[in-house]
């Protein structure tokens, strides 16, 4: 791979606490931090932060969020439409578009705090300004990881597309899912039956998932979607429900249990994360090397522990 002299701001919305592996994600984003920067906007903070060279905590919060969203697209928004806080996050890529700290950025990117990063700009094609955007998975937009090109950005989320979506997503009344007990107020429309029956029956999808914010983009410039090389775990052949990654001083390798092994831009972690059995060893905060898998982050400091990390893989 070569590497690229790209340059993105990330923006990731979270609100509630931060969670336990939230220094881990920030360490992993540290070392891309000549070429990327994340703005994280928590509404669990008073004041901006600069939690390290690439990670900025800025206080933000959901009555905010609405607000600048009735503003900037004349439509209100329920309060309780929480359940949409990932589609929202979106629209920040209009909302702070003029924001002095997003200034010299090539990119605006999305991304989550479940993931962990490798040497980002290695896995980025060389003529990456060609596109307007840039996603992690074939033929479609990539929740955990997706790039817009600035000179397009404000244009691809104000157009009237991404109006209409928005429209017609409050009309359906979504986001009254989110009463439900079963389902929490920032987790995503999939993943339970309440839920699948749902968007089975409006017939919903995420902006973040949609066909329409790709055909929305390539209006402007070619697009790029595509998970070779940028996440392992979905290219051909891998295995992603069986599969741990490995970090090493800013590197990122990702094992299956069908002996692949591939260097990435990123690892997505989301499944397991969520399991009371994901813990996290303190001894990573010291460590250079250090593995992800469904029993959690593990400092590898001896061949056991990997060979454990490969035992995880066989059940």
């Amino acid at each position: 791979m070569h590497k690229t002299n790209t340059t993105c701001a990330f923006i990731v919305l979270y609100f509630g606490a931060l969670p336990d592996y939230f220094d881990f994600w920030a360490r992993s984003c540290e070392s891309n931090h000549t070429h990327f920067h994340w703005f994280v906007y928590n509404d669990s903070i008073t004041e901006t932060i600069p939690f390290n060279p690439a990670v900025t905590l800025v206080p933000y919060g959901f009555a905010q969020l609405c607000q600048e969203i009735e503003a900037a697209y004349q439509l209100p928004v329920p309060s309780e439409s929480r359940g949409l806080v990932c589609d929202y996050e979106l629209l920040l890529a209009t909302l702070k578009h003029d924001d002095d700290a997003f200034h010299g950025f090539d990119f605006v990117g999305f991304t989550d705090l479940d993931v962990i990063y490798g040497d980002i700009r290695r896995f980025l094609p060389d003529d990456a300004l060609d596109y307007a955007m840039i996603s992690a998975d074939d033929d479609r937009p990539c929740g955990p990881f997706m790039l817009f090109n600035r000179k397009y950005a404000d244009r691809i989320f104000r157009h009237d597309g991404v109006s209409a979506w928005l429209k017609s997503t409050l009309e359906k009344e979504v986001w009254q899912l989110t009463h439900s007990t079963e389902a929490g107020a920032f987790e995503p429309m999939t993943g339970s039956r309440k839920k699948d029956a749902l968007v089975k029956q409006t017939r919903f999808r995420h902006l973040d998932e949609s066909e329409t914010l790709m055909k929305i983009a390539a209006r402007f410039a070619p697009v790029l979607c595509r998970a070779d090389p940028l996440q392992p775990t979905m290219t051909k052949g891998f295995n992603f429900r069986k599969a741990f990654a490995v970090w090493e001083k800013g590197t990122l390798k990702v094992y299956d249990n069908r002996g692949h092994v591939r260097e990435g831009a990123f690892f997505h972690f989301s499944r397991f994360k969520k399991r009371a059995r994901f813990k996290i060893d303190p001894a990573v905060s010291r460590s250079h090397r250090w593995g992800i898998y469904k029993y959690g982050i593990r400092e590898i400091a001896s061949p056991l522990t990997l060979m454990k990390m490969w035992g995880s893989l066989l059940y």
